[in-house]
């Protein structure tokens, strides 16, 4: 039978959570899905948030929710309409998973976002994490949120670790929540974690350091960043390239939307680029008529 996983010490925590919840009192990063409890609104920072830094999501969303300001506006739009205002944000994938769910919201729910977990999570592109930062930040319910930095500031100050197995974790999360500010907890710990407690932390000017194992160790393991595989040239980018072009048109010419993303573009190149609308074909995004020779958008 599995041992389960120790509770934090309960002086750490008190310490952790007084110094955290008092930093983003005084300090927190003002986010404009902070200033709202609308569910669709902060459905959409949601899904713009994943895998995109904050300073690229706050234009992008604020033209977004000026053009699709309810959920109703969203669902009622062409798709096509919907990515050409998402372009440029990156994971075009999202905004088709975004705009399907709106459909099947307001479909099925009367424009209303269900406020139980497990209904959450059976709409289109809303997993664990979505669905609790709904619960949380839209409704307020007292349930953790655990994305990378919350995972990275909790694992660090509770265990004085840099990883723990997925169980800890949770046990953890739930263990450190603060009666009556999910939220709030959740949100100072992004703050912490985006600012301070980096893959290389900032112990030092960390407010989170005195209620933290991580920082009181003598010596702190140190690890070079992972090198980045350079955006400009990769399939990620040409993906970028070829949802624009089609966003211009109903649909274009295998062998013309080749030449048309890529400098110096050769018959040779045509495995190439077929890989790639395939890619684009299972994520739902294009449509790849080969009969005709042709590409479309969903």
């Amino acid at each position: 039978m599995a041992r389960t996983p120790a509770r934090p010490d309960p002086i750490r925590l008190k310490k952790l959570q007084r110094s955290v919840l008092k930093f983003y009192a005084t300090r927190r990063r003002d986010l404009p899905w902070r200033h709202t409890r609308d569910p669709y609104r902060i459905l959409v920072s949601e899904i713009m948030l994943q895998q995109t830094q904050v300073d690229r999501v706050i234009p992008k969303y604020r033209k977004f929710l000026a053009i699709f300001p309810t959920m109703r506006s969203l669902a009622k739009a062409r798709f096509g309409r919907v990515l050409r205002i998402w372009l440029g944000l990156g994971y075009n994938s999202r905004a088709l998973r975004l705009w399907k769910c709106a459909r099947a919201v307001v479909r099925d729910g009367g424009g209303r976002l269900p406020r139980d977990q497990h209904e959450l999570q059976q709409l289109p592109g809303l997993g664990p994490y979505t669905a609790s930062a709904l619960l949380s930040f839209a409704f307020g319910a007292q349930v953790p949120v655990v994305d990378t930095n919350v995972r990275r500031v909790l694992v660090r100050t509770l265990t004085g670790r840099d990883h723990a197995a997925p169980p800890r974790v949770a046990a953890l999360a739930r263990a450190a929540l603060p009666r009556g500010q999910s939220s709030q907890w959740a949100q100072a710990l992004m703050d912490v974690g985006a600012l301070f407690c980096k893959s290389t932390p900032k112990c030092t000017l960390c407010p989170a350091r005195l209620g933290c194992a991580y920082a009181k160790r003598v010596s702190i393991k140190r690890t070079s960043p992972h090198a980045r595989t350079p955006f400009v040239g990769s399939n990620r980018f040409y993906r970028g390239r070829i949802m624009r072009e089609l966003c211009t048109r109903r649909s274009a010419d295998l062998a013309a939307i080749g030449r048309q993303v890529k400098e110096n573009f050769e018959a040779r190149d045509a495995a190439w680029l077929d890989d790639i609308l395939q890619g684009l074909q299972r994520d739902g995004l294009v449509v790849v008529d080969r009969s005709r020779q042709r590409v479309r958008l969903a």
